[in-house]
């Protein structure tokens, strides 16, 4: 009978095999480098007791196979030629994933927005049925939409700490600012609602704007003999050419 076959295992040999390969295993998935580092380092560890076991008593232990000893050198070097290729993907993926999240976070942002400005069309339209001989201010309108119960169940979808909307010209990223506004051009005044949030896009704020208009009203320039009101007076014409 071949005496081998009755001497029991060495201890630390079995250790060393399984550690190693395990280092392997995690070098190779590119995510687990600490994890490889430590288990190589258990498996040379293991495979050196083994090997001073066999020295100290070489007739009671087998002789120790070299499985440990290359799997744990391997597990240590390969995280070591692997960081090259992790830099060169993390240098694509990490922008690419950081992308693919602006663009989900401006999607749901103009989505706030979209609600928002639906909501604010029909709270003027409500106004303008209920009192058709009466003209809803902007404040009216952004007082109604602080109540409104679908705008309050908005989230900003960049800050979840910050509201979803908020009466205002700036506020967080990600937060729907809602304010009246009052423009004038060439003689004509227009009140409106305006909405504006900024998202961030390549790095940079990109501001989405909207707005709801509730009213215009033109200038009078002046009346007729017979009282009624001339928005816009024809210009006068030029004089006559001299004869001379």
């Amino acid at each position: 009978m071949n005496p081998s076959a009755v001497q029991p295992s060495t201890p630390g040999v079995k250790a060393a095999k399984v550690c190693g390969i395990l280092a392997i295993l995690f070098a190779l998935t590119c995510v687990g480098f600490p994890v490889a580092f430590v288990l190589g380092i258990v498996a040379l560890v293991q495979h050196g007791k083994a090997r001073r076991l066999v020295k100290a008593e070489p007739g009671v232990y087998p002789p120790v196979p070299a499985t440990g000893l290359v799997t744990g050198i391997l597990g240590l070097v390969l995280p070591v030629l692997m960081l090259p290729f992790v830099g060169m993907a993390s240098a694509v993926a990490i922008p690419a994933l950081l992308a693919q999240r602006e663009r989900a976070q401006e999607t749901a942002v103009l989505s706030n927005l979209g609600v928002v400005r639906a909501q604010a069309e029909a709270t003027l339209l409500a106004m303008q049925t209920k009192a058709p001989g009466q003209t809803p201010s902007p404040d009216l309108v952004i007082q109604a939409l602080s109540t409104d119960p679908r705008v309050q169940g908005l989230r900003n979808p960049v800050l979840s700490d910050a509201p979803a909307v908020q009466r205002g010209t700036s506020g967080p990223r990600g937060t729907v600012m809602v304010y009246p506004d009052r423009e004038e051009v060439g003689g004509v005044t227009t009140w409106s609602v305006k909405f504006r949030a900024v998202v961030k896009r390549g790095g940079q704020d990109r501001p989405l704007e909207a707005e709801v208009i509730t009213h215009t009203q033109e200038r009078v320039q002046g009346r007729t003999e017979d009282g009624w009101e001339v928005v816009q007076p024809p210009a006068e014409a030029p004089p006559p050419p001299d004869p001379q």
